[in-house]
């Protein structure tokens, strides 16, 4: 188990650069005279480059290995965020006079950014299958998953302590973090064994293996109803709650904080209390996730706001261990890197799609997005209870 504490330890190190980041960048895209869909472009590029590169890390690490692929993958965010704060801040100080310059770099960044960082994920997820077997690795899982809970609730506050420097100043320390991750991973993970023998191929899985198409659907159904609601809850809090751009923020970042904190508590005390296997935690995820939704849609205070988002948090922290989880109990051993890079993909594709529907939507009506975040939710649950095989995902008693 200390491996899977060593490995949550180093992504949580870039995922609270990536939690740093969610404050700062609508303000800083103004600061920089760049419109909210250049903003948003920026990321899209970035998820893009994560779909691409994912499977293919994937199935790198199972032949050079997990350890130097995760490596390379916190030193990959470090360099391409370093760049974005470069820019960032040539582009505040005028050093870069063209506003369209200054967008091209940044995209360039993230796609840097999104390139090598890319390659992180599926090494660890595949690194932990290799070290576990049965229940221990539901346990692991939960462990590596919560890095991303734990990055949510402190992120907003270290941006919160440092932006006084400067918008780009929080960037920066978004690039130094993941350096720590990289010094924790060479120096307390244990290297295991490649997979495969040097000069052999490794199996490369397509999204449309019997074993993994549910399971891939499933996660890509939960994500996109996550993405849709991530990019359209700030705009739900100031129309209706009448409040100014700075009121905005604080109350997105309790609120969102407090969801925080609800799905590190779902990975960090009920998959390690309960022992959960994958199947019981997205029977019990899934519905949550809808419950959720149908709270915030009609929602107009910040209290019932707040907690469907905490209903969220719960929910997710349940479905994405049990996501993850399940792929590698479907695949060989040979094959964990192969899966691991698509279960990795599936976020990727699910916030290329969902941010432009949602907020397209949120245009319309400001419920819409969440009643389709709502038939993504149901769609997941309907996978899961028609094709899902159980023998085939469940650990081993």
């Amino acid at each position: 188990m200390k491996s899977a504490w060593v490995l949550s330890g180093a992504m949580f190190s870039s995922y609270l650069g990536i939690s740093i980041l969610a404050p700062v960048l609508p303000p800083l895209m103004r600061e920089l005279g760049l419109s909210e869909l250049q903003g948003g472009l920026i990321l899209t590029g970035s998820s893009i480059m994560w779909v691409i590169f994912s499977p293919w890390w994937g199935r790198r690490s199972d032949v050079s290995g997990r350890k130097p692929v995760i490596l390379l993958g916190l030193g990959g965010y470090a360099l391409g965020v370093l760049g974005f704060a470069l820019v960032t801040q040539a582009g505040l100080d005028g050093v870069i006079a063209s506003a369209t310059v200054t967008w091209l770099l940044l995209v360039g960044a993230r796609l840097i950014v999104g390139m090598l960082f890319s390659a992180a994920g599926p090494a660890a997820q595949a690194y932990i299958a290799d070290v576990s077997a049965g229940r221990q690795r539901v346990s692991a899982m939960g462990i590596l998953s919560a890095s991303n809970g734990l990055a949510t609730i402190l992120g907003p506050a270290l941006a919160a302590l440092v932006v006084g420097l400067g918008l780009a100043a929080p960037i920066l320390l978004s690039a130094i973090t993941p350096l720590f991750g990289m010094l924790l991973v060479w120096r307390l993970l244990p290297a295991v064994p490649a997979k495969l023998k040097r000069g052999q191929r490794a199996p490369a899985l397509r999204i449309t293996d019997p074993r993994l198409l549910p399971l891939l659907l499933i996660g890509f159904f939960v994500m996109s109803g996550l993405s849709v609601t991530q990019f359209t809850i700030g705009f739900l809090f100031q129309d209706r709650l009448g409040l100014d751009g700075v009121e905005t923020a604080r109350l997105v970042g309790l609120a969102v904080m407090a969801s925080g904190v609800a799905l590190l508590f779902a990975q960090m005390v009920l998959i390690q209390v309960f022992r959960l296997t994958p199947l019981t935690l997205l029977r019990l995820g899934i519905p949550l996730m809808l419950i959720a939704l149908i709270v915030l849609t009609p929602a107009a205070d910040f209290a019932a706001m707040t907690l469907a988002l905490v209903l969220m948090g719960l929910a997710v922290g349940m479905v994405m261990p049990g996501f993850r989880t399940a792929i590698t109990f479907a695949v060989e051993p040979h094959e964990q890197g192969a899966a691991a890079g698509l279960a990795n993909s599936v976020p990727g594709y699910s916030f290329i799609f969902g941010p432009p529907l949602g907020t397209a939507l949120y245009g319309v009506n400001a419920g819409s997005p969440y009643l389709l975040a709502a038939l993504f939710v149901v769609a997941a649950f309907a996978i899961l209870a028609l094709h899902t095989r159980e023998r085939a995902v469940q650990p081993a008693t």
